[in-house]
């Protein structure tokens, strides 16, 4: 019942309600994903990167702390605290950027983490401060503190008696030397 140009009026106008809703559709969408490209390039991949770094200076920690107890290289307890400062700028950053985390958990997690740091670098201090002391093995304390005491008596008491032996044995010498003669 419509003449043509109504027909293409109508056709027209229909083209332009699913082009404006395509047009509409896709500028949300590609709001969507700017949104999350955002989020992840200026969120998760700096979280990722920081807890990685995080993680692997509390590994170097380690392995400077092994460096020095197994060699006493003092050059291992300066990189071990220098290391320990970049563990808290890391600790720092992670602090910063879990105020902006979505996932509550996460936030739950790392508050629960943040302590053990602290209680990690409160251990290899203690590992640091006894190495090559005489508290570092307790059988060496004991050989130390018990053991050589009493054989540092014992070796008195067995050298007094041989010199008190030897006294007798010379005595008894002369003695001899003298009815022989």
């Amino acid at each position: 019942q419509l003449n043509i140009r109504g027909r293409l009026i109508l056709g027209f106008s229909v083209l332009c309600i699913l082009l404006a809703g395509v047009v509409g559709t896709t500028i949300i969408k590609v709001r969507s994903v700017s949104e999350s490209t955002d989020r992840t390039v200026n969120l998760r991949v700096p979280t990722a990167m920081t807890a990685s770094d995080l993680v692997a200076g509390i590994y170097a920690s380690l392995a400077s702390l092994r460096g020095w107890l197994i060699t006493g290289n003092e050059a291992f307890k300066t990189e071990r605290a220098g290391l320990w400062k970049e563990i808290q700028t890391r600790g720092s950053e992670m602090d910063s950027l879990s105020g902006k985390w979505t996932v509550e958990q996460n936030k739950q997690d790392w508050k629960q983490a943040k302590p053990l740091l602290d209680e990690l670098r409160s251990a290899q201090d203690k590992a640091e401060a006894i190495a090559h002391t005489i508290d570092e093995q307790p059988a060496a304390k004991m050989l130390a503190t018990e053991a050589a005491p009493l054989a540092k008596i014992m070796l008195q008491t067995a050298t007094s008696i041989i010199d008190e032996e030897g006294n007798i044995a010379s005595t008894d010498q002369r003695k001899s030397l003298l009815i022989g003669f």
